[in-house]
């Protein structure tokens, strides 16, 4: 009598998972929010047709052009390069899963059964990625070298090069992140360079909180917004720049930073003002709520410091899928060197982008963990 055959297999796990819409089991999460997965690759996402890197445009410097004339005054036009090509290469990622055909056997008859077996498997390998997902976001690649990690938020908004910062367009380049937490630092950003004298208006707004997590936080918060919120200028009926706004604003932090803004917004009073406050459960400033990230615990010494405040303008942060890899599920296959055995594979290449680092954000953190 013929078994369960392969290819019945792969067409049962289909039918199958289609069938059962409701889980029939718990996951025990790894990370207690994932904005990343819920938010950045849904909400903020663009979408590329193709390309072997990711390229964007900005200006940068002026053409010097703008002045006030006099009757019969001769032109002169200066022609001048403003515009800087920043590039990005491709993130490759993919998550697997795999089931034997004789564990479907076991339980043929026993359509319950077979989905647990079949979903607990496919929902594992999701679950691995988003944490591969949520975690790379808050890091940079481990050296210049390593083309396998994408460069994550830390990568675009920065520390000052020193300690004590009040808080200016001081961060220039960022770091990478070793498994020895040592320095070593970018030499571009985007493939465009940025010192206090080369290409400065691609620095980030930075201020070193020093590890005062009290109300002088606050003040720190409100400047950066200040400076951070460019309005968008309108000349002759053209927006120059509509997408500096704050309409998808949102602040990232650890949970010491948020213990102590919870405890001066329950304390709140005159001197701490009407930024801060409680709103269905969360703290928010100037009416954004601040969004915990556990991986923001973990000082980073160089790459972003200890307890940062992220504050991420996401319409010039979004990540960059590759339309033909956009988390793409691959048909189940039988495992090489092993027949009784299918896999199945879901594939994405990205890219994290932030095409306007002066508007794109800020960071405040105590700089290099304090030291």
């Amino acid at each position: 009598m013929a078994g369960i055959q392969i290819e019945q297999c792969a067409d049962l796990l289909y039918s199958t998972l289609q069938k059962f819409e409701k889980d029939q089991f718990q996951i025990a999460l790894k990370h207690q929010t994932s904005e990343v997965c819920n938010r950045w690759f849904k909400k903020d996402k663009m979408v590329l047709d193709g390309g072997d890197q990711v390229n964007f445009y900005i200006q940068l410097k002026n053409s010097n052009n703008a002045r006030h004339t006099r009757l019969y005054d001769v032109d002169n036009v200066n022609v001048a390069q403003v515009i800087s090509e920043g590039t990005v290469k491709w993130t490759h990622a993919q998550t697997a899963w795999a089931f034997d055909i004789r564990k479907v056997a076991m339980n043929k008859g026993n359509g319950t059964r077979v989905f647990n077996y079949l979903k607990s498997r496919v929902m594992a390998a999701h679950h691995d990625f988003v944490n591969l997902l949520e975690e790379a976001a808050w890091r940079t690649p481990t050296s210049s070298t390593d083309d396998m990690n994408p460069h994550g938020v830390p990568a675009w908004l920065v520390q000052a090069d020193s300690d004590n910062e009040t808080g200016d367009f001081t961060g220039y380049v960022g770091d990478y992140t070793n498994s020895a937490d040592t320095e070593d630092a970018y030499s571009s950003v985007g493939g465009i360079s940025c010192t206090s004298t080369t290409n400065p208006r691609w620095a980030n707004w930075y201020a070193d909180h020093n590890n005062n997590l009290d109300s002088s936080l606050l003040k720190k918060l409100r400047t950066a917004f200040r400076k951070t919120k460019f309005q968008t200028p309108t000349i002759a009926g053209m927006a120059l720049d509509p997408e500096s706004s704050f309409y998808d604003f949102r602040l990232y932090t650890s949970s010491a930073v948020l213990d102590a803004l919870e405890e001066l917004a329950f304390d709140h009073d005159d001197r701490i003002g009407a930024d801060l406050g409680k709103y269905a459960g969360a703290t928010v400033f100037k009416g954004i709520p601040f969004v915990y990230v556990d991986d923001l615990d973990t000082e980073l010494t160089y790459s972003r410091g200890a307890d940062p405040i992220y504050g991420v303008n996401h319409k010039h942060f979004h990540p960059i899928v590759l339309s033909g890899n956009n988390f793409r599920k691959s048909k189940p296959k039988p495992k090489d060197n092993s027949h009784n055995v299918l896999e199945g594979f879901v594939d994405l290449s990205y890219a994290y982008v932030c095409d306007n680092r002066r508007a794109g954000g800020f960071l405040i953190s105590d700089w290099e963990g304090g030291n």
